[in-house]
């Protein structure tokens, strides 16, 4: 059988202080008590010092460029959801009460539609 290489297909460009944000959100999140959110964020940071790649071309910004399956970019997002979670303390608007009415009003038009 022969090697086949495979690219993920999530492409995410940073620059570098945006990339210098994310590493250190993670390395943050490794010491916030939830061990699964540690884990994975020890995981995704090793990754992204491992297998990112930086590219310096004269006439933009250096960027560097990062590459997630999308199981990938479902652990990000937790890790980032988890570490943002603590920050807002109080939600002023039930958004799952807008999301239900906007589902609603969804469904009335394509029940007229038909």
């Amino acid at each position: 059988m022969a090697y086949s290489k495979r690219i993920p297909p999530i492409k995410i460009k940073l620059s570098i202080n945006e990339f210098n944000i994310l590493v250190e959100t993670l390395t943050n999140m490794m010491d916030c008590g939830n061990e699964s959110i540690s884990k994975k964020s020890e995981k995704m940071k090793d990754k992204l010092l491992r297998y990112s790649v930086p590219i310096i071309e004269e006439n933009i910004d250096t960027i560097v460029d990062i590459r997630c399956y999308p199981n990938e970019m479902v652990d990000l997002f937790y890790i980032l959801f988890y570490g943002v979670a603590d920050i807002v303390e109080d939600v002023e608007t039930n958004y799952f009460n807008v999301l239900m009415k906007v589902r609603e009003k969804i469904s009335n038009e394509k029940a007229n539609n038909e």
